[in-house]
């Protein structure tokens, strides 16, 4: 009778640590999903604000405060660049955190290289020099598009593969 009563004991006490194990892993992987999305999500508004600047120095031909906004974003991409490279696999996130870091980099890439070119007009840049300006993003942008519909659908498999709800935007 006793050692029925110790066999089950550490049945129990095996399963209740089973039970938690999974629960912190699910708990782990949802952090990570969430940090993700919300490092987009304020990315996308770090990207509203240089468009907003943008809109305000093609009308009035100032293009002095594009740099001010534009370094403020690649400062907030460098540090999350960071961030997820050193972020903690958990429940299968090699491919997600790749795919991350692949669109950080575009990012980088398109505020460095495409944005930073609108800083170099001054009052007598003309339509044609604005439009090709603003052509090359849209070119940049088509990478991006991509990524962020890839980022999408590997954090609904990563959600589903770890049992935790999906909250995702649709960018």
């Amino acid at each position: 009778m006793t050692r029925r009563i110790h066999l089950l004991t550490a049945l129990i006490v095996m399963t209740l640590y089973i039970v938690g194990c999974n629960y912190d892993k699910k708990e782990k992987a949802a952090a990570l999903d969430a940090r993700i999305g919300g490092i987009n999500d304020t990315l996308l508004l770090h990207g509203k604000a240089w468009g907003d600047e943008l809109k305000i120095s093609v009308n009035t031909l100032d293009f002095t405060q594009l740099g001010t906004v534009r370094t403020k974003m690649q400062g907030y991409i460098d540090a999350r660049i960071d961030e997820v490279g050193q972020l903690e696999h958990v429940g299968g996130s090699e491919e997600l955190v790749q795919t991350e870091l692949e669109f950080l980099e575009t990012e980088r890439n398109i505020v460095e290289n495409r944005f930073s070119a609108f800083e170099q007009f001054d009052d007598s840049v003309t339509m044609d020099e604005l439009t090709e300006a603003y052509a090359q993003i849209q070119i940049s942008a088509e990478k991006e598009q991509a990524l962020l519909k890839k980022l999408q659908s590997l954090r609904e498999q990563y959600a589903d593969k770890n049992g935790f709800p999906k909250y995702i935007d649709k960018y």
